[in-house]
């Protein structure tokens, strides 16, 4: 009798164990947290960015949020089309004198953005519109500064700094605007054109747009 009686009184408080125990997320910051909760059953829902390459990575994150910040180094990396260009410049030709030079051009060659090595080639070419002078109208002047060398950000990664390999010279640029498929830049690049027998050096202001292959 005895040992009956002390195996209801296992069973019972068994079933009084089991009754308080309870299954559910027992991480506050979870979205789905039960307060409640006395055994943690891994359903915890933790919204983040998950993505590691982002600025934002919380590596504790379950769902992305659709929060993700990424470095212009990074969305610049890779391979790009230079859709469309658009220039101002003036150029003092020989004989003729200072000629203001501006228009636009498309397909003017390709970028490519190594990160994180830095390194970066381009083949940005195009010819401006024909000039006028003296109602004559001239040949447009082809424009090539394709180069290879390096790249580096500054002004909080809103400036595009490009050193060629060859000739030291830096070309400046301001990011305006770099997602994952579209870049819009600004800046002033130096550049020499042989012409009339001439060797001429200036430097060109032109406004981008890139659009990744």
């Amino acid at each position: 009798m005895k040992t009956f009686l002390k195996s209801i009184y296992l069973i019972s408080f068994s079933l009084l164990i089991a009754s308080c125990s309870k299954d559910g997320c027992t991480d506050p910051t979870a979205t789905n947290y039960n307060p409640d909760a006395t055994s943690d059953d891994n359903s915890c829902i933790i919204l983040g960015c998950i993505d590691e390459n982002a600025i934002n990575y919380n590596p504790d994150a379950t769902d992305d949020n659709g929060t993700c910040i990424f470095s212009n180094s990074y969305l610049l990396n890779g391979n790009w089309n230079i859709t469309n260009l658009q220039y101002d410049t003036q150029i003092d030709l020989p004989i003729i004198g200072p000629q203001n030079i501006s228009g636009e051009a498309y397909d003017a060659g390709t970028w490519s953005f190594q990160y994180p090595d830095y390194t970066c080639s381009n083949s940005l070419n195009f010819v401006t519109e024909g000039l006028n002078i003296l109602g004559q109208t001239l040949p447009g002047i082809p424009i090539d500064v394709s180069s290879d060398g390096t790249w580096e950000l500054s002004n909080n990664d809103n400036n595009l700094l490009i050193t060629d390999q060859t000739t030291g010279l830096i070309s400046d640029y301001q990011i305006l605007s770099v997602q994952d498929s579209i870049c819009f830049l600004n800046g002033t690049i130096p550049f020499v054109i042989d012409t009339m027998g001439f060797t001429i050096n200036s430097q060109i202001d032109i406004e981008l747009q890139l659009d990744k292959q």
